[in-house]
């Protein structure tokens, strides 16, 4: 318990803007948590569509709303929802993620027995039915159970030399569960949190920077959404249209002078370019320390991205920029990609033997993320054996060389 007996205080905080349709049930995950010195604060980011009824019609004292006033970057929405937080514990719930069912409580269990700063742990994974335009999402949930107490540093580390993924730091977002005092030790000395345009990888290597060790729960608290709203996968899949149009054209923090946009000036379709912007954006936490260099990081961003063209366009800019040999290092790079495509194939072969796999059905349709949360919570508590998860994921890969090998002769059709 906190001081006096009482429940340490946690915010989660909802940053939206004109989602109402996937807000409604992301808000319920939080409104069904049983923890009562909890608040969770809807940040609508001057939408014009009912986020505000959605919101509204809640009807607990618990949930708060605030609207920006004006249109904001999605950095600067986090920033004004983070601004509304005083004291506690807070995490942020994208507007699409969902928090599993007693996730809350179980955070405020490990603050109370632990001196930790930071708590991060795995998350599901769910893909709603707009993203795969389909009547039912479909829902992967981790069976590995326990927890670690990681080193920031190392884990820092293995981040930017491709051998982890950036969110095994502990990030604020989704699964990432922050004491404010780290947030205002970060906000002391720049007057603000945020100092990228992608505000979830900056948070992992801001909080990442100035903690020592936090509490790693192999059990996920939180449910990541991946809808046709996602500005991440609108990047990827897209480049600067759909979704991420807005963000490109709103974005109201430079990225950093040594890591070039694209060719269009948007942000580059390359993952590593964003995490070593973000590495880069946050360096003023150590005093500007930098332990990997820019000829690592390029060649790191073209072998882990196969050097599709994206890559090497943008990886010719950045060498130009840092004036390295563009050449030796794409050569290496081709040379290397192969073993991060093993390296990637073996952790998710390692990660799917210990995930349950479900494909919404009549049944069990996982028609949003708060029915993929109901869904997960269930399964955690009595999650089938790694033999009943291997047969699953043998089943849906058979079952999508089938989708893939079906589609030719139905287009020919």
């Amino acid at each position: 318990m906190g001081p006096e007996g009482k429940e340490p205080h946690i915010t989660v905080l909802i940053p939206t803007r004109q989602r109402a349709d996937v807000l409604e049930h992301s808000l319920r995950t939080c409104l069904t948590q049983n923890y009562d010195n909890l608040t969770i604060l809807v940040s609508d980011n001057f939408s014009d569509d009912h986020t505000r009824d959605i919101v509204f019609a809640a009807q607990d004292s618990r949930v708060k709303y605030r609207n920006t006033g004006r249109r904001l970057s999605m950095s600067g929405n986090y920033e004004f929802a983070l601004s509304q937080v005083a004291d506690g514990w807070v995490t942020i719930v994208g507007d699409d993620d969902g928090l599993l069912p007693g996730a809350v409580r179980r955070v405020g269990n490990i603050i109370s027995d632990t001196k930790f700063r930071a708590i991060r742990s795995n998350t599901c994974l769910y893909r709603w039915p707009s993203l795969r335009r389909s009547e039912f999402g479909t829902l992967a949930v981790p069976l590995k159970q326990g927890y670690d107490v990681r080193q920031s540093e190392k884990w820092l580390s293995a981040v930017m030399k491709g051998r982890a993924l950036y969110p095994n730091l502990p990030m604020l977002y989704s699964g990432g569960f922050i004491s404010f005092s780290v947030v205002q030790a970060i906000k002391s000395i720049r007057g603000q949190f945020y100092h990228s345009c992608i505000p979830d990888v900056y948070s992992a290597m801001a909080v990442a920077r100035i903690i020592g060790e936090y509490f790693y729960s192999h059990e996920p608290l939180a449910v990541d959404g991946v809808s046709a709203h996602s500005i991440g996968t609108s990047l990827v899949r897209q480049g600067p249209d759909g979704p991420a149009k807005g963000f490109l054209v709103e974005n109201d923090i430079a990225f950093h002078e040594d890591v070039p946009t694209a060719a269009d000036g948007s942000v580059p379709r390359v993952h590593q370019a964003w995490i070593y912007e973000s590495y880069l954006q946050s360096s003023y936490l150590q005093d500007g320390r930098s332990d990997h260099s820019p000829e690592q990081q390029l060649e790191l961003a073209l072998a882990s991205s196969g050097c599709e063209s994206a890559a090497v366009e943008w990886g010719e800019a950045f060498a130009a920029r840092h004036h390295l040999d563009f050449g030796a290092i794409l050569r290496r790079a081709a040379r290397r990609q192969w073993r991060e495509k093993l390296r990637i194939a073996g952790r998710r072969f390692s990660r799917a033997l210990r995930t349950h796999y479900s494909v919404g059905n009549s049944i069990t349709p996982l028609r949003n993320v708060y029915e993929a949360s109901v869904i997960a919570g269930a399964i955690g508590e009595s999650p089938p054996g790694q033999l009943e998860a291997a047969r699953k994921v043998a089943a849906l890969a058979i079952h999508r060389c089938v989708e893939v090998n079906r589609r030719p002769r139905e287009s020919a059709a």
